[in-house]
């Protein structure tokens, strides 16, 4: 269930995020954008980079898309990834 929500809103909805805490950083407010940046680069270092070395992603395209997407663009590959090894 998870897996199809996410694949279907995740994207569209970090996407959305990003634009109103641009929108704000613009605007004098800058924390928002620079803390939704700072967990994405966390959680890359965390768990993203293994996740997409897994899924065949390279280094610059793993960051890219954890920093844009965080979990939405890595948990349907993590997913995956478990699926397999259970069959």
């Amino acid at each position: 269930m998870i897996n199809r929500i996410t694949a279907a809103y995740g994207k569209p909805l970090c996407a959305i995020l990003y634009s109103v805490f641009a929108f704000l950083a613009a605007k004098g407010i800058w924390i928002p954008l620079a803390a939704l940046a700072l967990m994405h680069i966390i959680e890359y270092a965390v768990v993203g980079f293994r996740i997409g070395k897994q899924g065949g992603y390279g280094i610059i395209p793993g960051f890219l898309n954890c920093l844009c997407f965080g979990f939405t663009w890595w948990l349907p590959i993590k997913n995956r990834e478990n699926k397999n090894e259970k069959d």
